[in-house]
């Protein structure tokens, strides 16, 4: 079917208001609603309030006479429906999931009315920052008589040369299939399921991702009635109990867990945004990303695809126990997990990027016989729309042995308490108690995991899922070892601050795969999860006030910019020499430090830290390395011995000037070396551009990042200012913001502050060519602007 763009000019209504504005989509509606500790979800969706939307289009159908119209809608947030001059056409309460809706019924000649119903109104439902509204594309699709199926192409490959390719089309009609290296057809054949050999044939992999694409075209009579072109690669994966296997390859996951929502954006899922955060993941050293824990979008696998990660795919966060009051456990779940699957499923076939499909994260009635019987059958379920690939679970088996003793944490009951009534913690939601569990008692969780209780859950869902995957269980591993030592295992989500320790599980242990922390890139919602919160030590009150936005958890922020803890792990995972310097930010020494079980250490790459002189400090030294020296204006103020690729030196004077680190082996020898300058007095506003020409296409992206710095370019960590962003001409501001945990400041509004000198912007282009101007102020600083191309 021909796909046309659908996402511009809709009528945005919110139920309640009179308010009719025209979006562009994707739109994420809740992020323009307001902030409040009272509204009911509270922290876990950032202090957002839910709402039920409308958006309206009409269209005219004159130029389609005859055509079977298709709407695709890739993900709206929550309970849609599809109208089509006001009859029902389609519904999917999942807010997740690609769905399509049939309108060739519904229309008549002449203009016609598509609305869609998003429907968050009741809240809590969701354990994180869901967004709200149509946060994904849409697309109309058109055909004739005869015409190729959405996701009707699947391509499946053999032996490293052979692509096995079948067409599911409607009407009549013989497919041709042709494939494509760059502009050079290098094998085709007729058939609806065909193999073709592929010469020379190149194979994709986290190293080398290299792409076809296959076009099928649907004849009649000789002429082609459809086309559709798919991208995919020639991969092969395996597993045992000497490991997890690329191309015959062994591999080890260095794994990120990350939430759907991109920051400043909100919910709202672009391609260039998703590229860029996968760009970033990569250059920090991960191969292996969790989508935790939803299906992810389509131009995330996209840019997965083309830059080389492997990508575990996730379906739910619950199946039949909820774990907030209004989620879709329960009854919706079991009237739609299996369309649910079939979604993600149809997506994600011809994504070589895609080796995993997780059926669900941290679900405690694993630890029940009824939890156990559903994981059976939607881990067959699942194996049985694609058995290339494999099926794993998010398992937390403190939570899963608990339900097991009839002692679960999260209610099976559609109210605000849990099993045991306890709406502990101010009334928070029993999924945020959790969260605090774990912070106060996460050791004891760990250790759980290796219990005679945990045992009988590992010995009753180990036999449906191909590679059990365990949430902070380390304690397991040994053990998970030497009682299925013909299969393997993952730690599906761990904590950043062990990541050393498990690392050297994953290399001693051959059937431990890989490690994916919680999380790689922060986000939106869980608020305070990691977030190192700075507390005066009389008045209490907190260094940054406002309401808590982010989560604090990722080693990325949300803006992109990764932590100095990123050069420990790539160090960790071998793919880094050079030391790396952290330095705790020496402005707090009036404050306390209130840690998380997430997050160990907020430490900065910066010696540049204004009004700070004669503060003290802590400083790390990352390094794989004996020892470390540090070095202050060319005077050495200390050396210590690395333990776990680290040294710490504290109560370190910050004076401004070049700290330098030298590392040593163990006979002395220089193996690296490391170093930070302060920025000169001066300060100014300096822009950096990922691109200076968007495309008329209103979804293509520019991210600015916003710097405070001297003349230099050195990024002046202390000094942070309200900062003001206008955009005007043939563009519009889609985001800005920083990644300040707490915050009054929206991320539409234009006004944010910024956080270590930090800051960054989103211009989205409009669908008119011209140019656009983003203009900057900040207080006390020369303003600055920047032009932006739109052709």
């Amino acid at each position: 079917m021909k796909r046309f763009d659908f996402n511009k000019g809709w009528l945005f209504q919110k139920d309640g208001s009179l308010e009719v504005q025209e979006v562009n989509l994707p739109h994420d509606a809740m992020l323009f609603e307001k902030r409040s500790r009272t509204n009911p979800a509270g922290g876990a969706s950032a202090y957002f309030s839910g709402g039920r939307y409308s958006y309206k289009k009409k269209i005219c159908t004159k130029d389609w006479q005859g055509k079977n119209m298709v709407l695709q809608c890739e993900g709206v947030y929550q309970n849609a429906k599809v109208y089509v001059n006001g009859k029902l056409a389609a519904e999917r309460p999942y807010g997740y999931v690609n769905f399509y809706a049939e309108l060739t019924l519904y229309l008549h000649d002449g203009e016609n009315e598509i609305e869609i119903i998003a429907d968050n109104a009741d809240t809590p439902n969701s354990r994180y920052y869901s967004g709200a509204g149509i946060y994904r594309e849409v697309h109309l699709l058109v055909g004739g008589d005869s015409y190729i199926k959405p996701n009707g192409i699947k391509i499946t490959t053999e032996n490293d040369n052979i692509v096995c390719v079948k067409t599911d089309f409607v009407g009549e009609g013989e497919a041709h299939v042709s494939v494509w290296d760059g502009d050079c057809l290098v094998a085709e054949a007729d058939g609806a399921d065909v193999k073709l050999t592929i010469p020379n044939a190149k194979t994709w992999d986290e190293y080398n991702p290299h792409l076809y694409c296959c076009k099928v075209s649907l004849l009649k009579g000789g002429e082609a009635v459809d086309e559709v072109t798919e991208r995919f690669g020639i991969r092969s994966i395996s597993w045992n109990g000497k490991g997890f296997f690329v191309n015959g390859k062994e591999t080890l996951l260095r794994g990120a867990c990350v939430h759907h929502d991109n920051g400043i954006l909100g919910a709202c899922s672009f391609r260039d945004a998703e590229y860029r955060r996968v760009r970033i993941l990569k250059e920090a050293g991960f191969n292996a990303v969790r989508s935790s824990h939803n299906p992810a979008s389509k131009a995330f696998l996209d840019a997965c695809d083309e830059i080389g990660i492997y990508v575990m795919d996730e379906t739910w966060d619950y199946w039949l126990i909820h774990k907030n009051p209004y989620d879709q456990a329960k009854e919706s779940f079991e009237s739609w997990w299996q369309e649910d699957i079939d979604s993600m499923i149809g997506i994600d076939f011809n994504h070589p990027s895609v080796i995993m499909y997780s059926i669900g994260n941290e679900i405690s009635e694993l630890g029940t016989a009824e939890g156990q019987i559903l994981c059976e059958k939607i881990a067959k379920y699942v194996k049985a729309k694609d058995p290339t690939r494999v099926t794993t679970c998010g398992i937390n088996l403190m939570l899963a042995s608990m339900a097991a003793k009839g002692k679960g944490i999260y209610s099976n009951d559609k109210d605000k308490k849990n099993t045991n009534g306890s709406q502990t913690m101010d009334s928070m939601p029993t999924s945020a108690f959790y969260n605090v569990l774990m912070n106060k008692m996460g050791g004891i969780i760990d250790k759980m995991a290796a219990t005679k209780g945990a045992d009988k859950v590992c010995d009753a869902i180990a036999p449906f899922l191909d590679i059990p995957g365990y949430n902070y269980a380390t304690s397991r591993y040994e053990k998970e070892n030497k009682t299925r030592p013909e299969g393997c295992f993952v730690g599906s989500e761990t904590l950043p601050k062990t990541l050393y320790r498990n690392w050297e599980k994953v290399k001693s242990i051959p059937n431990l795969i890989g490690d994916f922390i919680w999380t790689g890139w922060d986000y939106l919602g869980e608020t305070g999860l990691g977030t190192i919160r700075y507390l005066h030590k009389k008045t209490k009150e907190n260094a940054y006030p406002g309401l808590p936005i982010l989560s604090g958890s990722g080693v990325i922020d949300i803006c992109g910019h990764p932590q100095a803890e990123v050069g420990w792990n790539k160090i960790i995972w071998g793919l880094q020499s050079k030391p790396v310097i952290g330095v705790n930010p020496p402005m707090f020494g009036d404050y306390n430090r209130a840690m998380s079980m997430w997050r160990n250490t907020d430490a900065v790459e910066s010696w540049s830290w204004e009004g700070c002189e004669g503060s003290k400090t802590e400083i790390v030294v990352y390094a794989d390395a004996e020892r470390a020296v540090l070095i202050l204006n060319g005077k050495e103020i200390g050396s210590k011995k690395v333990k776990e690729c680290k040294a710490v030196f504290k109560n370190v004077t910050y004076m401004p000037g070049i700290l330098e680190t030298v590392t040593l082996d163990q006979n002395g020898k220089e193996t690296g070396r490391a170093t930070l300058k302060s920025a000169a007095k001066d300060t100014m506003i300096r822009l950096s551009a990922d691109k200076n020409t968007l495309y008329a296409n209103g979804q293509d992206l520019c991210f600015i990042e916003l710097n405070l710095s001297d003349r230099n370019g050195i990024i002046k960590s202390g000094v942070d200012r309200n900062i003001q962003v206008e955009v005007s001409g043939d563009a519009s501001l889609q985001g800005f913001g920083s990644a300040v945990p707490n915050t009054e400041n929206s991320f539409h509004s234009g006004i944010y502050r910024t956080y270590y000198g930090r800051a960054l912007i989103a211009v989205r282009a409009g669908y008119q060519a011209g140019e656009a101007t983003v203009k900057v102020r900040g207080e006390h600083l020369e303003p600055v602007e920047i032009k932006i191309r739109i052709k």
